[in-house]
């Protein structure tokens, strides 16, 4: 049994059914498989949105998945996945609920976590976000000696920093060309060197990411970028102008110098590592425009959508996790690739 009361996945039947069938398929390889069905290579795929996934190319039979679906049924995956939707509290090891889903749901949407429901605060975050934004994009914000921001640096670690330049890089294409954005993880001072190096003190903006600002690694990179600034600017109130925070601390962010005015909040009930369509998202949202940001959320949705409601033998996220699971644990395929062939993606 595991720590939360479950049958461990290798005691089930199902799992052992599907070693059995491991073995049975040990032969067996892609081009007999292609021979024996023709039409594999359309009824292998599924679509999401704009997203065409083909998983014709995998090692599976009929059979297969339909064990690898049996194994998700016995495990209770269903229900889970119910439970996140409804706001239940199944991240067992911290106690909370796990709905980085509301990030994106529409402002009618009733999501409750502990009796309350939680989309009007994300609305009034992502609204405020949008609001700073278009003011930076604008050339509304002004730094402390009146001159236009362009330059963005996202200072965070984790989720507050992977998320976000994973999504900046994928969408440069559609960002402002105008507006430098950079982001900064590494406790070593090189990082955030190489990144403000060759930016003007008067017309750059930090973004710091840390919901407790306590965050180590973070404040030293916010600490360190906000010296550069003062050797430069002087003025103490020049922080004010210059930096922003995604926390939840007022305290601590109003003693950094920061206006609470402009710290945009997010919740225990997202991990880092969905982070980026919250608060955390902000230095995206500045770069590529909120109704692009909001355009994003959409996209999300839809794949949030198709997986609560999709039967699990056209149910995209469930398919690929039941392949993970397959390829590692009855292959011992420890390794995972992945190939864009879209620059933008790599």
């Amino acid at each position: 049994m595991n720590a939360d009361g479950r049958t461990r996945l290798d005691q089930l039947p199902e799992w052992n059914a599907l070693a059995r069938h491991r073995e049975d398929i040990a032969d067996t390889g892609l081009r007999e498989l292609f021979a024996a069905d023709p039409g594999r290579g359309t009824g292998y795929t599924v679509q999401v949105g704009d997203l065409y996934i083909d998983y014709s190319k995998n090692l599976v039979t009929d059979e297969t998945l339909a064990l690898l679906q049996e194994l998700a049924t016995a495990t209770g995956v269903f229900g889970l996945r119910d439970a996140m939707f409804r706001g239940d509290r199944i991240n067992v090891t911290e106690d909370r609920a796990v709905l980085h889903t509301a990030l994106r749901a529409p402002r009618e949407a009733v999501i409750e976590v502990d009796g309350e429901n939680v989309v009007p605060g994300v609305h009034a975050v992502l609204d405020k976000m949008a609001a700073f934004a278009d003011r930076v994009r604008s050339g509304e914000w002004t730094g402390h000696t009146g001159r236009r921001i362009k330059n963005v640096v996202n200072i965070g670690i984790g989720g507050s920093d992977l998320g976000p330049a994973m999504a900046y890089e994928a969408l440069r294409a559609f960002t402002d060309r105008d507006l430098t954005v950079r982001f900064v993880s590494n406790v070593d001072g090189a990082d955030l060197h190489e990144a403000i190096r060759d930016l003007d003190p008067a017309e750059t903006l930090f973004i710091v990411a840390s919901k407790t600002f306590t965050t180590i690694e973070t404040i030293t990179n916010a600490t360190s970028a906000r010296q550069w600034l003062l050797e430069s600017l002087g003025d103490e109130k020049a922080v004010a102008r210059h930096f922003v925070a995604l926390s939840t601390n007022a305290e601590k962010v109003s003693g950094f110098g920061i206006d609470v005015d402009n710290m945009f909040e997010f919740w225990d009930w997202v991990g880092g590592r969905y982070s980026f369509d919250s608060a955390i998202g902000l230095s995206l949202m500045i770069a590529i425009g909120p109704d692009r940001f909001r355009e994003l959320l959409d996209g999300f949705r839809i794949v949030d959508e198709h997986f609560r409601t999709a039967p699990a033998e056209a149910n995209a996220p469930l398919l690929m996790g039941l392949l993970g699971i397959w390829y590692n644990n009855f292959f011992d395929a420890q390794s995972l690739a992945v190939l864009p062939y879209s620059h933008y993606l790599s």
